[in-house]
């Protein structure tokens, strides 16, 4: 016990004067396999996706025939300060290789996009969005590498043994090529509150390894935290990768459960609509 508080100290402080910058955020993993990873989506800019993988920015899951639920900061440039227009993106389900299409892939555009008006870039608060796919899956039919996940409509125990997966940076530094996976646990809010202060904010929840070693990284942003086979949180920030006293950071799926219900793909794509309509005129666009 006297460890663990000593540890939460360092932790506070370590944070209170690092000069790191808050990263979007996988290191030590294994590759994942189809069967395990039906949901997962990477998100891409089209205009950027030849040969085919090398647009790749984030991850989602697949929450419904055509809801990818992301983060809010994948679906903002960060460089122009607006949110990006759906046309511009591009989502991939069903490969496990980011540079290979199999039998099965679906490759889809975008038809609307959905986010928090009160998201934040610089405090990554609200980090939550969804992306409206145009070819979704087909009405009751079973698609052999691409199916839906349940969200979390309820907060999960700490010490729960969890999974990220993404294609995000590796222990080498690099893009992976190939679907990655890895166990992290669900770690207590007051740990994780001590360890980051005031810059967590309701809606977020830390998961990792004390230790370090295991991690979300760059490139896995908007990718799923699944607890029980259940979409429990999205990949959002943290400092650095897998390093120790450094847990990773996600939106509280349970905590958005009914922003998330409330959005279908007939309401956004009229405020996609209207967003088309007023481009040029503001310099942010929020669907709500």
């Amino acid at each position: 016990m006297i460890l663990i508080h000593v540890l939460i100290m360092i932790a506070f402080i370590k944070v209170s004067l690092a000069a790191d910058s808050v990263k979007p955020r996988i290191i030590n993993g294994i590759p994942a396999t189809a069967q395990e990873t039906k949901h997962q989506v990477s998100i891409r800019l089209k205009q950027r996706d030849f040969p085919f993988g090398n647009g790749h920015i984030c991850g989602g899951s697949l929450i419904g025939p055509n809801k990818v639920l992301t983060a809010a900061h994948c679906l903002y440039n960060n460089e122009t300060k607006r949110y990006r227009r759906p046309h511009e993106f591009v989502a991939v389900l069903g490969a496990l290789n980011r540079f290979r299409r199999v039998n099965g892939t679906i490759v889809s555009d975008v038809s609307s996009i959905a986010y928090m008006k009160t998201f934040n870039m610089d405090m990554m608060r609200d980090d939550i969005g969804l992306i409206f796919l145009k070819t979704g899956l087909p009405i009751n039919k079973t698609h052999l590498t691409v199916a839906p996940i349940d969200i979390a409509n309820s907060t999960m125990l700490n010490g729960t043994t969890c999974q990220i997966s993404g294609w995000g940076k590796t222990e080498h530094g690099e893009l992976s090529i190939l679907l990655r996976t890895a166990n992290v646990s669900i770690i207590e809010q007051d740990i994780c509150s001590m360890v980051y202060g005031n810059a967590l904010y309701k809606g977020m929840i830390c998961a990792g390894r004390l230790a370090g070693g295991t991690d979300s990284c760059q490139g896995d942003s908007g990718g799923p935290l699944i607890c029980n086979n259940t979409l429990v949180g999205v990949v959002s920030w943290g400092t650095g990768c897998a390093q120790p006293l450094s847990p990773g950071v996600y939106s509280d799926v349970q905590y958005y459960h009914k922003w998330i219900m409330k959005h279908n793909s007939a309401s956004s794509n009229v405020l996609s609509l209207l967003y088309i309509l007023v481009a040029g005129v503001l310099s942010i666009r929020t669907m709500i």
